[in-house]
C-alpha cells in the first residue's frame, strides 16, 4: 500500500514538472514570435501589431516591342511567297474567284480574268489569292495555310469592311446607265448595217465597276 502511494506521488511530481517545462517552453516561443512581429512592424513603419503584406513587383511588358515582333513575323511569312502585286493590292487582300461576293469575280468581268492571267503569266483557273503584293496560291495552298495557322497571321493588320458600300452594297458592280445592263446600244450611224452596237461604257455583262469601292 505504501509502495503504490509512493509511486503515485512520484508520478504526480513528474507530471507537474513536465507541465511546468512545457509552459516555460511555450512562453519562450510566444516571446520569440512577438519579438519577430515587433521587428517586422518597426521595419515597415506600421503600427505595432499590424503588418501590411507587400505586393509582388509587376513585370513590365513592352507592348511596342511585342507589336514589332508580330510585324517581323508577318514579313517573314510573306517573304516565303512570290512577289507579284495586282493593281491596288499593295496593302490588301485580292482574291480572284468565281463567286460573286468575292473581291474580283472573273465570272462577272472578263477583264479580271485577263488581269489574273497576265499576273501569273499563264491561263489558270480561279480561285487565286494575293496578299500585300504576294502571290499566295490557289485553293489547296490557302487551305494548307489555314490549317497550319499561317493564313491568320498573313491577314493580321489588314483593315476590314465593317459597313456595306453606300453605292453598290459591296456588290462591286452597278448596272450600266447607258445601256440599262443590256451591253448593247442602238446604232445611230446610218451606214452601219447592224442595228445594235456594243456599249463601250460597261463589260460584257452590262455592268460597270463601282466608283467608290473598286
Amino acid at each position: 500500500m505504501k509502495e503504490r502511494l509512493a509511486k503515485k506521488i512520484k508520478l504526480i511530481t513528474i507530471v507537474s514538472t513536465l507541465k511546468q517545462g512545457l509552459a516555460h517552453h511555450k512562453s519562450k516561443i510566444d516571446r520569440t514570435i512577438h519579438h519577430i512581429r515587433d521587428e517586422i512592424v518597426a521595419e515597415s513603419g506600421q503600427r505595432k501589431g499590424c503588418v501590411t503584406p507587400t505586393l509582388p513587383e509587376l513585370e513590365y511588358v513592352d507592348v511596342s516591342e511585342q507589336e514589332h515582333d508580330v510585324e517581323e513575323e508577318e514579313r517573314e511569312i510573306l517573304s516565303e511567297f512570290e512577289e507579284n502585286c495586282p493593281p491596288g493590292g499593295e496593302d490588301s487582300v485580292v482574291f480572284y474567284a468565281t463567286v460573286k461576293y468575292k473581291e474580283r469575280d472573273v465570272s462577272v468581268d472578263s477583264e479580271y480574268r485577263d488581269e489574273m492571267w497576265r499576273l501569273l503569266g499563264r491561263k489558270v483557273t480561279s480561285p487565286r489569292l494575293f496578299i500585300r503584293g504576294r502571290y499566295i496560291g490557289g485553293a489547296d495552298e490557302v487551305v494548307a495555310l489555314n490549317e497550319n495557322g499561317k493564313l491568320k497571321k498573313l491577314l493580321q493588320g489588314i483593315s476590314r469592311v465593317h459597313s456595306p458600300c453606300e453605292c453598290c452594297l459591296n456588290e462591286r458592280f452597278l448596272i450600266c446607265s447607258s445601256c440599262n445592263g443590256s451591253s448593247r446600244l442602238i446604232a445611230n450611224d446610218e451606214e452601219t448595217s447592224n442595228m445594235w452596237t456594243r456599249c463601250r461604257e460597261c463589260n460584257e455583262k452590262g455592268l460597270v465597276r463601282c466608283p467608290l469601292c473598286t
